[in-house]
C-alpha cells in the first residue's frame, strides 16, 4: 500500500523519537548502575527528558494506532 507524505513524516518522526529515548534510556541504566559519571550535556539530556516525561509531554503511541486515527489502515 503506497504511503502518503504524511505518513512518511510520522514514520521519520517516530524512528528519531525511537532512537533519541533508546539513547537516553540507555545513558540512564548506565548512570543508574554507576558505569560512569555522565557528561554534562548528558545530565541536561536526561533532565529535560524525565521532565517532560513527568508533565506528561512525552507519549509514546504504536503506529497502528496513529495510522487506525488517520483512516490509512
Amino acid at each position: 500500500m503506497p504511503e502518503s507524505a504524511l505518513e512518511k513524516q510520522l514514520l521519520n518522526e517516530i524512528r528519531e523519537l525511537k532512537d533519541m529515548v533508546k539513547h537516553l534510556e540507555n545513558l540512564l541504566v548506565e548512570r543508574l548502575i554507576g558505569v560512569e559519571e555522565p557528561l554534562p550535556d548528558e545530565v541536561e539530556a536526561i533532565r529535560e527528558y524525565e521532565s517532560e516525561k513527568e508533565r506528561g509531554k512525552i507519549e509514546l503511541v504504536k503506529l497502528e494506532d496513529v495510522l487506525k486515527e488517520s483512516g490509512r489502515e
